[in-house]
């Protein structure tokens, strides 16, 4: 399974779990509800080589044959903010059929309860074969609800306000096939309309967390999914949209940060990916010089004053920065510190993946590109 990390998990004042044998069909606007009391989605015809639909088809936990739920899940009575995407970390199964799938959710849920978690940790798990099940019990009767979700175990700090969703494979080289890719854009269009979210909301787990998780390759093409996603919603998407970081997260986009803040003078701060108190800090010291909200909390007005433009022949923190970055996103550099000749390269062929202006230099389009952010075009 992805690389999550072990946290307590709370419960939802003992709220009783239901095995739920009845059956609902998405709509385009309302529910048909067939028999009384719980929930599942029956599963319609195979969907491997559909293209994306607006009401995919979910097979509830009962219907993939999940064990009951250790303890009660909590219910949130709020929406999610964010959508976080995971890869599984299992091998590329060639095995695309239901049954395969449905295999795969057992054996996460068994994982996950070897781990000490109630139930399985994310909310939603998609399959090579493009098969969408309901992971952690209740993710689907919230969702269908729009005002409420469950709190989950798949990233820690952000389990209390998004949505998870497991993708079945490894894509730290290889993208991920058709079938999931199409089904995992219907489950996030789904997902947004309920909840009110843009495309905007969909992000990487390694872009709060210090994880490879979803995979450099197929992180690289979340870009990609945003796009079909606001198409599919109908919304164009903003100029820039910046990752939220708060004390707590951790991976490159802290590092980076750090790097950023030592650029500006905070040179006691270490480049340690995580966002800990000193972290926390030291953002305030900044935010105040700058004028900003003094809340230690990385949003987008703060991102905005943060990042420094580097250019060939640029040292120092700013640098390094991007050098992590492009490295850990597969476009191998020298983290020295010092912007040469490689890593105006590596810059240019990073721009040109991203559909922008490839001119090597890192102003703010490349920077908001570089922490997972979107750009609009």
């Amino acid at each position: 399974m992805c690389d999550q990390q072990r946290s307590q998990e709370q419960s939802d004042q003992h709220r009783s779990i239901l095995n739920r044998r009845n059956v609902i069909k998405l709509g385009a606007g309302a529910l048909g509800v067939a028999g009384l009391g719980g929930l599942e989605l029956i599963l319609a015809s195979s969907p491997a080589h559909a293209a994306p639909s607006l009401t995919p088809t979910i097979a509830g936990t009962a219907k993939w044959g999940a064990k009951l739920a250790h303890e009660a899940v909590e219910i949130l009575y709020r929406r999610p903010t964010k959508i976080l995407v995971h890869h599984t970390a299992t091998s590329n199964s060639y095995d695309t059929s239901l049954a395969h799938a449905y295999q795969l959710s057992r054996s996460i849920q068994q994982a996950h309860f070897n781990n000490g978690w109630i139930d399985t940790g994310q909310h939603f798990t998609v399959s090579r074969g493009g098969y969408i099940m309901e992971g952690r019990h209740r993710s689907l009767e919230t969702l269908l609800d729009g005002t409420r979700f469950v709190y989950g175990t798949h990233c820690p700090v952000l389990n209390s306000s998004s949505i998870g969703i497991e993708d079945e494979g490894t894509y730290t080289s290889l993208l991920p096939p058709t079938a999931l890719w199409n089904s995992l854009v219907s489950l996030c269009i789904y997902i947004c309309r309920q909840y009110g979210l843009t495309a905007t909301s969909i992000y990487g787990h390694r872009d709060f967390y210090s994880t490879e998780c979803p995979g450099t390759a197929f992180y690289g093409r979340l870009p990609a999914l945003r796009s079909q996603v606001a198409a599919g919603l109908g919304q164009s998407l903003p100029s820039y949209s910046w990752p939220t970081l708060e004390e707590g997260t951790s991976g490159e986009n802290v590092k980076s940060a750090q790097f950023l803040l030592q650029d500006h003078g905070y040179a006691s701060l270490s480049a340690d990916g995580h966002f800990g108190s000193h972290t926390t800090q030291t953002m305030r010291q900044f935010q105040a010089a700058k004028g900003l909200r003094a809340d230690g909390v990385l949003g987008p007005r703060t991102w905005v004053a943060l990042v420094k433009a580097t250019v060939y022949g640029s040292t120092g923190g700013a640098v390094r920065a991007a050098q992590t970055q492009l490295d850990s996103k597969g476009y191998a550099t020298s983290v020295d510190g010092a912007f040469g000749p490689l890593t105006h390269g590596v810059v240019k062929r990073f721009q040109s993946h991203y559909k922008l202006n490839a001119d090597g230099a890192v102003g703010t389009a490349t920077w908001c590109a570089l922490v997972g952010g979107t750009v609009g075009l």
